[in-house]
């Protein structure tokens, strides 16, 4: 993406001076950023950068100890817990790196939990074609590989059509091959439906599939690139 239509996107989500302790430990010291509407953006960094504690504000998981978030005009740092719970029904998705599945419902079940009875939902047969789960609907999570758990619970969240999809170390859990298949599958729905991504890693490489990379460091933001060339995800060189 270039710097001219970075500036025409719209903002969907913007911080400012975000700050979050544990105990005594401050584990985001002061973040400020902007994010632009069907985007896909890496937040990379190694365990204890603060990638995941960010991600986990933004999608409205845990509340920030100083600063705001806005998702568009609302700020959703301010919002009460009833109020949270309506904005994440409606427009949030979230995958994480244990793929968080029913072990007594199938497939198809556990994907239809995802559904939000007050907006459209995507197709759903288009839906697990892309993720390529056609061949799996009446299997039980037991019955299934790490990828084909994790294609099943991204299928979950994506299926209400979130404007917003929240990836912490989705691709955490699998090898390289599924590795891989997760991250040209969220490509894949990102531009089947246009839904902005944020996706947190520590693989560089993973990173360079992204329109923009932010690089995290003891809880700050160590550089914010557009990337002007992402690599697909077959192109992914593992270490």
């Amino acid at each position: 993406m270039s710097r001219e239509e970075d500036m025409h996107m719209e903002i969907i989500m913007k911080t400012e001076n975000l700050t979050k302790d544990f105990g005594k430990e401050q584990v985001l010291k002061g973040i400020t950023l902007t994010i632009h509407e069907n985007t896909f953006t890496a937040i990379l960094g190694p365990s204890g950068s603060g990638k995941s504690t960010l991600l986990n504000i933004l999608s409205g998981l845990i509340k920030p100890a100083t600063g705001r978030v806005w998702c568009e005009n609302t700020i959703i740092s301010d919002l009460s817990q009833k109020q949270l719970a309506s904005w994440k029904r409606m427009d949030v998705g979230n995958v994480f790196q244990n793929y968080l599945l029913l072990d007594n419902l199938t497939v198809q079940e556990n994907i239809k939990i995802g559904i939000c009875p007050h907006k459209p939902s995507l197709s759903f047969d288009r839906l697990v074609r892309i993720l390529q789960l056609e061949e799996l609907l009446n299997k039980f999570p037991a019955e299934l590989s790490g990828g084909q758990q994790q294609r099943t619970s991204i299928a979950r969240a994506v299926i209400k059509s979130p404007r917003l999809l929240f990836c912490d170390e989705a691709t955490g859990s699998l090898d390289e091959e599924n590795s891989k298949n997760v991250v040209e599958l969220l490509h894949s729905l990102q531009s089947a439906f246009g839904m902005t991504i944020l996706f947190t890693t520590h693989n560089p490489q993973i990173a360079k599939t992204a329109d923009r990379i932010i690089t995290m460091k003891n809880g700050m933001i160590q550089s914010d690139i557009q990337n002007e060339h992402p690599i697909t995800a077959r192109n992914m060189v593992w270490g």
